[in-house]
């Protein structure tokens, strides 16, 4: 939620995911239909089984950000999120800037008034 201050509400909404994403290649139907997070999702953007998007211009939305943190259980979610889409919409994933993504530090140093932000432990250690 803190990632909504970034980037604004004038032009974002939020969605809390309440942990991780059901992994809808493995869920038989019914429970894709009983799943509240899942159907939120659908109704949130607007989305229609089995349609081909061309543009997101009939969604509620134009696009999707992800925002999760950068460790495991973040890649894990967003790769669940992602395989959500690509399933039943792959369309939508050929889309130019459909899904985006919030990358966030995975570490900050701070020295006095100066920061550095580092995305990988590679950069760190190099640091």
């Amino acid at each position: 939620m803190s990632g909504i201050q970034v980037v604004g509400r004038d032009k974002f909404g939020v969605f809390p995911l309440k942990g991780k994403l059901l992994n809808v290649r493995e869920a038989p139907a019914g429970q894709l239909k009983n799943n509240q997070e899942i159907q939120d999702i659908i109704k949130i953007l607007g989305l229609k089984m089995g349609e081909t998007y061309t543009d997101s211009s009939t969604l509620r939305y134009g696009s999707i950000m992800i925002m999760a943190d950068q460790d495991h259980d973040g890649s894990h979610i967003k790769g669940l999120v992602i395989n959500f889409i690509h399933h039943f919409w792959p369309s939508l994933l050929k889309l130019k800037k459909f899904m985006k993504e919030f990358i966030t530090p995975i570490i900050k140093v701070r020295k006095g008034n100066e920061c550095q932000s580092f995305f990988t432990i590679g950069e760190y250690e190099k640091w």
